[in-house]
């Protein structure tokens, strides 16, 4: 694919291409400095990549400033949730790898090495980033944690894999696995429902650590998303 060779060229020939989706409703404080982060640890690790932010219907100067930060930007008309909007950006995103994290800066684009390592060195197909794991990342206990916490419980029980963060937006996939699944989740239930297909599917899969910033807010609603995310595991687990 010739766009794959145009971003090869600024990068290793015998390294996947790496794509890096990003969700963003209203996230005009944050977004600039996660681009630009995000930018200097791969062109550190001289890897070819592309950054593909998901403007989710924002008011403000969000799609104008990863425009100028030198993102892709894709545009939702109106505000559609975090699942349409990285079901948009895996449809578009051209890489071998793919790395998901929120634009809200609780992720570290520091560790994305960290998360695509096993990946590239053939390991596994998927890796989630687990706050759960890290006992020095700063996360705040809130009711909206504690549910997940029941929910990766109950992900665990199912699949008989570990899992510890089962909502972090902060993982990695190879490009082949996760187009080649149908994904029907609009919102925050997405996370649930990609892990879940993924670990039926058989795929190799490790969890690894990473940290968490508490930014002070969320957009989740912890009763309708929570019902939402609860729902589609049962959904998943039974189907």
């Amino acid at each position: 694919m010739s766009i794959k060779r145009d971003m090869r060229k600024s990068g290793r020939e015998d390294f996947p291409v790496v794509s890096i989706l990003v969700p963003a409703f209203n996230e005009e404080l944050t977004i600039e400095q996660l681009i630009l982060r995000t930018r200097q640890v791969l062109e550190k690790l001289n890897l070819p990549h592309e950054i593909i932010v998901v403007d989710d219907g924002s008011s403000d100067r969000t799609a104008f400033i990863c425009k100028t930060s030198g993102a892709k930007v894709v545009r939702n008309g109106c505000r559609m949730g975090k699942g349409m909007a990285l079901r948009k950006a895996f449809s578009v995103c051209h890489g071998d790898v793919i790395v998901t994290l929120d634009a809200d800066g609780s992720h570290q684009p520091e560790e994305i090495p960290r998360l695509i390592a096993p990946i590239l060195s053939d390991c596994v197909d998927f890796t989630l980033g687990s706050r759960m794991l890290n006992l020095g990342s700063p996360l705040r206990v809130r009711f909206s944690h504690l549910g997940n916490l029941i929910f990766s419980l109950l992900i665990s029980l199912f699949s008989q894999e570990k899992v510890s963060d089962l909502q972090s937006g902060f993982r990695a996939v190879r490009s082949n696995v996760i187009k080649g699944m149908h994904i029907s989740c609009r919102r925050f239930e997405i996370e649930s429902e990609m892990l879940i297909k993924l670990l039926k599917k058989k795929c190799r899969f490790v969890e690894v650590p990473v940290t968490s910033k508490f930014t002070g807010s969320s957009n989740i609603n912890v009763l309708g998303d929570g019902f939402l995310i609860l729902r589609r595991i049962l959904f998943c687990v039974a189907s």
